[in-house]
């Protein structure tokens, strides 16, 4: 955790310094516990005064718990320890997909309470499906503190509407107002689905990376930027938007109206027709026949990360969705054809991986963001 300490000097917001400062001291609990408020203070650079207040309001809001005197390394007073409560409150991570919607719902700690699938046919109500599922699924796991719904889509930021070429949802539909007014005390969020991703690849990672994009192949294609530690969603909140960068201007036509998207090129419907088969899972990239009847996928998979790491010049790509069950043999024709396009100095030091991320990545990530910010006011990822 990079941790950002918040002070007031004065002309400061003063509710968004107590938010931040809640934020960085929660956080710090819930990953390093048991911790006393000494060690907080020290770790944060807040003042013991400080944290001393913002951990009585966690505790008030029973979100943190004190468990006991910890040990005492000198002379004076054992500490007090403090832990998160997991059964505090809880919050929900929703994927919204095509004839589909995901919920899982996790503790304060982040564990996993319980996954469950709706299967849908009609949007026009999603709101309310929504709602209904969400209240049925967190009775009995506590206060539900905030709800982080990721979509496969463009978000208006103003509107808070969602323009999909993969869910049948209608310009007008206006189910994030309907979930506002339905629960009023609750954070929440909305996001690019392909962005929950990426963080979640992000905050499960040993390696350091601070900079990493996040490709989900699937019916749809688009990606998820890490720079710099954070979500980068651009001037509008819409970047990421990389199945629509075309790799072959006179390619086929792609829902969105232009040509050779890449998503059109190589989402899994491009995949199987190439291989012949009907699903993904029916490939076997161990047969260099069947390997070699994706070549051209592969291309175009590669074309669009070379273009995407002369832009932005991460540090690790990440392949996520459907694509993984092509398995080794596919990833490394994508790699091989990367070492004929890209820029000698970048090929030596971009990796590029499948995703490691066990269960529904949009979902965990949803949640994990959602909890990494509980006080934060903002309906969207703003980073």
């Amino acid at each position: 955790m990079v941790l950002k300490i918040q002070k007031n000097h004065g002309t400061a917001n003063q509710k968004l310094v107590k938010q931040s400062n809640l934020t960085l001291v929660f956080n710090y609990i819930n990953e390093n516990q048991p911790v006393s408020r000494a060690s907080i203070a020290h770790a944060t650079g807040l003042s013991p005064t400080t944290v001393s207040s913002l951990v009585d309001e966690l505790i008030v809001e029973s979100m943190v718990l004190e468990t006991g005197v910890g040990k005492l390394s000198g002379s004076g007073r054992k500490p007090i320890m403090i832990e998160v409560n997991p059964s505090g409150g809880c919050v929900v991570g929703v994927e919204i997909k095509a004839g589909r919607v995901d919920f899982e719902v996790f503790n304060l700690e982040g564990r996993s309470l319980l996954y469950h699938e709706r299967i849908i046919s009609d949007y026009s109500n999603l709101g309310d499906i929504i709602s209904c599922e969400v209240e049925r699924l967190c009775n009995g796991f506590g206060r539900l503190l905030g709800i982080c719904i990721g979509v496969p889509g463009v978000i208006d930021r103003k509107t808070k509407r969602v323009l999909s070429t993969l869910i049948p949802i209608k310009p007008d539909n206006d189910f994030f107002s309907v979930l506002c007014k339905r629960f009023p005390d609750v954070k929440i969020k909305l996001g690019n689905e392909s962005s929950y991703c990426a963080y979640i690849e992000k905050a499960e990672s040993k390696k350091g990376i601070r900079d990493l994009v996040y490709i989900d192949i699937n019916v749809g294609i688009g990606a998820g930027i890490i720079l710099d530690n954070r979500i980068f969603t651009g001037a509008f909140g819409n970047a990421g938007e990389f199945g629509h960068v075309s790799v072959d201007i006179n390619g086929r036509a792609c829902k969105c109206g232009n040509r050779g998207c890449l998503e059109a090129m190589a989402g899994t419907p491009a995949i199987c027709e190439a291989a012949g088969v009907t699903k993904i899972s029916e490939i076997d990239t161990s047969d260099e026949k069947t390997l070699e009847k994706l070549h051209d996928i592969g291309r175009y998979i590669a074309a669009g990360i070379n273009n995407i790491v002369n832009m932005i010049n991460p540090e690790m790509v990440i392949l996520g969705g459907e694509i993984v069950k092509l398995g080794e043999p596919f990833l490394e024709m994508i790699r091989r054809e990367l070492e004929t396009i890209m820029f000698d100095v970048q090929s030596e030091k971009i990796s590029v991986v499948y995703s490691s991320v066990d269960g529904n990545p949009v979902t965990k990530g949803a949640g994990r963001y959602l909890l990494d910010r509980i006080f934060e006011d903002g309906d969207f990822i703003i980073e």
